[in-house]
């Protein structure tokens, strides 16, 4: 399996996330998982990724360090306790470059209360201080990421 720097930058073209307003402080030491499903059917999973939110952005950082997905632009809005963003820019920084990613549809939810969160029209529920995402690219990449946040800073 290629490494979690190696994959991203394979996907970059196909990959994107979302921007997020900021929420309230979360726990410290959290981290996250993501799942890569390529357009050819191969998949990649990556554990320890920290899920950080500075200045109205989102950071995911794989675990190595070397690479990390931003989230800059996205449309949010409260369904009841929850920050729902439906995903609009983002970019892949790695090895000192940044490549915008094209996404073509993606939700974050955003959990930033102390108790576990119901979606809507769904038995799921995001945890607290949890976030839950999922988009596809052009490219026919799909990526989901759940977690707990790491870091706010507004």
């Amino acid at each position: 399996m290629r490494s979690y720097s190696e994959r991203l930058k394979a996907a970059a073209g196909s990959l994107a996330l979302l921007a997020l307003m900021a929420v309230g402080a979360a726990p410290a030491a959290a981290s996250g998982t993501i799942l890569i499903v390529h357009d050819d059917g191969d998949s990649d999973k990556y554990d320890g990724v920290q899920i950080k939110i500075i200045h109205n952005a989102l950071y995911l950082t794989s675990a190595d360090g070397k690479g990390t997905i931003v989230i800059n632009r996205a449309a949010c809005s409260f369904q009841g306790k929850l920050l729902v963003c439906l995903t609009q820019t983002g970019a892949l920084v790695q090895s000192g470059t940044t490549k915008s990613l094209d996404l073509k549809n993606g939700t974050l939810y955003v959990n930033s209360t102390d108790d576990p969160q119901q979606l809507v029209l769904s038995t799921s529920k995001v945890p607290p201080h949890g976030i839950l995402l999922s988009f596809n690219t052009d490219r026919g990449t799909y990526v989901t990421l759940t977690g707990r946040i790491d870091k706010v800073v507004k």
